[in-house]
């Protein structure tokens, strides 16, 4: 679609003396709200990163943590990280208020909605888009990794008594894990981080900016060591994956409506803005292998292989392959059919 607008003739004047209104400002409505299901998730994975499988007890518990997230709120949670973490694109933000500023923020709007690519394509949008990618594979790496940890141990403590006994109660555990992913609520974006997320539009924290590669490890006190292996992970350009790329223009178009203090009084837009249905399909074939592996383990070290291959790893890979290496010459299908 030919894009709406022309940024050429704009000016910084525009928007001169406005003030960036922080996150706590700018998205209470409905966009905060979602973030902390995402931001929950990530705390979860830091909870197990740290734990190891020693007892029955044990791994129940880490199967029920990694379970007990809802493919809506999580979908969610995640466009609205990713937003968060384009609105920090200093240029992005300065071009969004200026033509807004020029053609009034009303059409502005309307022209965001009709063109779901038209926010990246702006000036700095490239950037914010970058950043974005970025996150994505940075966080779904994260995921993966843990995920290959807890497959690990699964293969170790095979020979240990306790684990190579028959599992009991299978068919209720199932349910339990169904259950605990089906009726998880979007989770409030805990107080003790709230600050973290606190960050005018166009800025960002220094020590931990939103969607960095080490912002998760920062975020849970993590020992220097383990920030700086976080932040050293290769940044090789990235591009969206083929069906993934409504994610991504979605994000960045919530970041404009948060450069703009818009999304509370576009409420309806920005809820639909935050729900993607390729995204949704993949964290939703994720849960079905991870029920179907459960369904068909017999031993106890098997549940453990369940969590860490399907439960962790294949939602990491929705995470991460989100976003693909350029120069990748394969690409999995990331996202297909799920029930509607």
């Amino acid at each position: 679609m030919k894009r709406l607008f022309s940024v050429l003739a704009l000016t910084a004047a525009t928007f001169a003396g406005a003030v960036a209104p922080t996150l706590a400002q700018t998205a209470p409505e409905p966009v905060s709200r979602a973030l902390g299901s995402y931001v929950g998730f990530q705390t979860d994975i830091s909870t197990l990163e740290g734990r190891k499988i020693g007892s029955a007890n044990d791994l129940d518990t880490a199967m029920e943590r990694a379970a007990g997230q809802n493919l809506d709120s999580l979908t969610q949670g995640w466009i609205a990280y990713g937003a968060m973490t384009a609105a920090q694109a200093k240029d992005f933000v300065a071009t969004v208020r200026e033509t807004a500023g020029f053609y009034g923020k009303d059409t502005f709007v309307r022209g965001l909605m009709l063109d779901p690519g038209y926010a990246e394509s702006l000036a700095g949008g490239a950037e914010a888009k970058r950043m974005v990618l970025e996150a994505a594979r940075a966080d779904g790496t994260r995921v993966f990794a843990v995920g290959e940890r807890y497959k690990e141990q699964a293969y170790s403590i095979q020979n240990q008594n306790w684990a190579k006994q028959i599992a009991p109660g299978q068919t209720e555990r199932l349910a339990k894990l169904k259950a605990l992913a089906k009726q998880a609520a979007a989770r409030p974006l805990d107080a003790s981080v709230s600050a973290n997320f606190s960050i005018a539009p166009g800025a960002s924290s220094a020590t931990a900016p939103i969607g960095g590669r080490a912002f998760w490890e920062t975020l849970r006190g993590a020992a220097p060591a383990q920030i700086e292996t976080a932040s050293s992970q290769s940044a090789a350009p990235l591009r969206a994956h083929r069906d993934r790329s409504s994610a991504f223009q979605k994000m960045t178009t919530i970041a404009a409506l948060v450069a703009l203090d818009a999304t509370g009084e576009a409420e309806a837009i920005s809820a639909d803005l935050l729900n993607d249905r390729p995204t949704r399909n993949c964290i939703e074939m994720a849960q079905a292998q991870f029920y179907q592996c459960v369904s068909a383990a017999r031993f106890r070290y098997e549940n453990a292989l369940c969590l860490g291959e399907h439960a962790l790893k294949d939602m990491g890979a929705c995470i991460r392959d989100s976003a693909e290496v350029q120069d990748a010459t394969t690409a999995a299908v990331l996202a297909p059919s799920a029930p509607n």
